[in-house]
């Protein structure tokens, strides 16, 4: 199950770069999203769609600390329900659990935790999937959006003590304290945004307890229209996954899934795929995993792999790397 974010965000980024210089055709390259949607604030984005968009949005500009920046034009108003629900919450506090209950509301692909201790509490910002190149731009989006919130909620313009990243400092100090007006800190254990723990109680001043009861609601009747649906394609590598493969054919597969072999061939046709490239890639990654770090001889691995002996694996081996899987620690890269 993957979510959708609101385009807002999206639109908000989008704005920011072409300010920047930045053309609009460039940004949205290859994200297959039209105008037509970012005129729509009900619209959303899905996963691939708006990780694509940020992908182009590094390509395009020299500065890797771009996303760093990015997040501050996140403001309150870019998260619509979900920013209403927080600044109507009776405390800081009450408004950060909110917000992570509701996490699916905002714009993050990383795990958010709220950290408390005696002195200091925060949010603790870790990695929830593989994000490549982006992992630590979107988790430094995320530090800087975090801050944002923080400031709006206490009206304070220096609303956090430390931030912490894990990752090591890529500009001049005097940088990272002139965005966040406060310690910074690099190559620590975790990704943090603290504050002392006292704010933790701090009266929202816009607390409205109706206002915030109407917007859970809402926000409880949205939620399930962000849940995009795992894709076809995904769900047959799960199936792989689980599978023997000597008898993983697609009819076995199709029947896992409720469905015939036909509906599953058209919906795997839909989605630019299909199950035998998809096994084969799937047996492509399992026999270098095998060869790379076990000690499995070939008959073995054939035999794993759903292969009726060593040859025709070697045969298919060849076909996908261009070189026989004996000729395979040579060819590593």
């Amino acid at each position: 199950m993957d979510v959708r974010h609101s385009i807002i965000g999206l639109v908000e980024m989008l704005k920011w770069m072409e300010s920047k210089g930045h053309a609009r055709s460039t940004l949205l390259s290859h994200t297959g999203i039209e105008e037509s949607r970012l005129a729509n604030p009900k619209e959303t984005a899905s996963s691939k769609e708006e990780l694509q968009f940020y992908r182009n949005l590094l390509s395009a500009s020299d500065d890797s600390n771009v996303l760093l920046e990015a997040g501050f034009n996140l403001n309150l108003p870019s998260y619509g329900v979900w920013g209403l629900a927080l600044i109507s919450s009776s405390t800081f506090g009450k408004a950060i659990e909110l917000g992570i209950q509701f996490i699916d509301f905002t714009y993050t692909y990383n795990r958010i935790v709220l950290v408390e201790d005696n002195q200091y509490s925060g949010l603790r910002i870790s990695q929830a999937r593989d994000l490549g190149d982006l992992q630590m731009p979107m988790i430094e989006r995320d530090i800087s959006a975090s801050f944002v919130l923080f400031r709006v909620l206490l009206q304070d313009e220096s609303p956090v003590d430390e931030i912490r990243f894990s990752g090591p400092m890529t500009k001049p100090l005097s940088y990272y304290e002139s965005l966040f007006s406060c310690r910074v800190l690099f190559d620590q254990p975790h990704n943090e945004i603290l504050f002392l723990s006292e704010k933790l109680h701090k009266e929202l001043p816009q607390h409205n307890e109706l206002a915030m009861q109407l917007c859970m609601e809402q926000l409880e009747k949205i939620r399930p229209q962000l849940r995009e649906e795992v894709s076809i394609a995904d769900q047959v590598l799960a199936y792989l996954s689980s599978t023997p493969l000597y008898r993983a054919d697609m009819e076995e597969c199709a029947a896992s899934l409720t469905m015939s072999s036909r509906t599953l061939r058209r919906k795997l046709t839909n989605e630019g795929e299909s199950y035998q490239s998809i096994l084969d890639t799937f047996r492509s990654e399992l026999a270098a995993k095998y060869l790379n770090s076990t000690n499995m001889t070939l008959e073995e691995i054939s035999e794993r792999l759903g292969y009726s002996d060593a040859a025709n694996f070697s045969h298919a081996f060849k076909r996908w790397h261009g070189y026989s899987p004996k000729s395979f620690g040579n060819n590593k890269h």
